[in-house]
């Protein structure tokens, strides 16, 4: 650690002409990088040009608040990393084949051939011997949509972070085998290096991945919804979107913007009416049910970001209402039960966010109106129920 002091009537040291703008400064260097902070002198402003040109040049995420005495600005820096490509290139691939399998089975194959392996007391298990790759590329069309999807929501997030000069790892895909889950992956995520130190920076992060997925959804949607197939009610029967996959069928809840893009692509009525989606279509709803899970306002969820940058210290108790909703939710629906302790034990315990070093500078009006777009596509995409069986 280096603690440094400077004022306007210092010279003849390198640093102390290098921080010029500071009356007091601080500089220490951590694990992940280097922190500065610092109060600026009394004449000077984050818009002074000897300001503007310090934080041009400073080569990372920053921000700035009034304090009593002035100015204070925090500045992180940080540390040379070297990426680990291999891997994030071996993940990738491995969830676009995981996925392939899993759209092959939602098309009505088979890709793999499996021979049970004799354990112990009637155990076993199924290990895999061959490999239909007709069958595999027919689940490749569901595999590269929901893999893009993924991808542009967490391309949204990064290159909004690279913008506010966050250091942030490309995407870490999660492959899942298809034949215990129906989509062949547990999503996708990126870890951000850099703290993030202010409300309007953490709006601008966290609102850019769900927007863009929830755009790129609905045209995967639309054109799903043109190719798949309606049939008539003949009974009552448990909901009005059906999938096929492996066998087995699953019913879909349906959203707003489902409901609406049905309407509008094929005029489907879901109160005398049945509709079979297309792969790409499921894709689609995915996209938007993703989106909507990282919506939801509370603990380190997108959704809990846009909530504390947008309220601030108020986003506490409002966290705990919409953390708490999930519990009667479960009663709908399991899942949400889940979603609820993973949600919680990712938080630490924590479903309010942890504060920020300029919390107390609220948003630009450009800022607030996307505030309230983020709340329109959350409840456009929410679905209360799911999936019935």
């Amino acid at each position: 650690m280096s603690l440094n002091f400077t004022n306007p009537g210092s010279s003849g040291q390198e640093s102390g002409d290098e921080y010029a703008i500071f009356v007091l400064w601080h500089t220490e260097s951590i694990r992940a990088g280097r922190v500065l902070s610092g109060r600026l002198r009394s004449e000077l402003t984050p818009d002074s040009p000897a300001v503007r040109d310090f934080l041009a040049a400073w080569p990372g995420s920053f921000a700035s608040r009034p304090g009593a005495q002035g100015w204070e600005l925090l500045l992180f820096q940080p540390s040379p990393h070297r990426e680990r490509w291999w891997l994030h290139t071996l993940l990738l691939l491995a969830t676009l084949f995981s996925t392939f399998v899993a759209g092959s089975l939602l098309s009505g194959r088979a890709p793999l051939f499996f021979q049970a392996l004799t354990l112990f007391d009637g155990w076993w298990v199924p290990v895999p011997t061959g490999l239909d790759a007709g069958a595999l590329l027919a689940g490749a069309p569901f595999g590269l949509a929901l893999v893009g999807l993924l991808a542009l929501h967490e391309a949204g997030h990064y290159l909004m972070a690279q913008r506010h000069r966050i250091s942030v790892t490309p995407p870490f895909f999660i492959p899942f085998p298809p034949y215990f889950s129906i989509i062949g992956t547990l999503g996708a995520f990126i870890r951000l290096r850099s703290p993030v130190i202010s409300r309007r920076t953490l709006l601008d992060v966290a609102v850019a991945g769900p927007l863009v997925s929830f755009l790129a959804s609905l045209p995967l949607l639309y054109w799903g919804l043109l190719h798949s197939r309606v049939l008539p009610v003949v009974h009552d029967l448990p909901g009005s979107y059906l999938l096929r996959f492996a066998g087995e069928r699953f019913w879909l809840g349906g959203s707003l913007a489902l409901s609406g893009l049905a309407r509008l692509a094929i005029g489907f009525s879901a109160s005398d009416q049945v509709l079979v989606l297309h792969p790409i279509a499921f894709a689609g709803w995915l996209g938007l049910f993703v989106t909507a899970l990282n919506l939801l306002p509370i603990s380190q969820l997108d959704g809990g970001h846009i909530l504390y940058a947008a309220f601030g210290s108020y986003q506490r108790p409002l966290a705990w209402l919409f953390f708490l909703a999930l519990i009667p939710l479960g009663f709908l629906w399991a899942g949400w039960w889940v979603w609820a302790v993973l949600v919680y034990v990712v938080g630490r315990g924590r479903v309010e966010h942890p504060p920020l070093f300029d919390a107390e500078r609220g948003l630009t009006r450009g800022r607030r109106a996307l505030v309230l777009l983020a709340a329109f596509v959350f409840l456009l995409c929410f679905i209360p129920v799911p999936f019935r069986f």
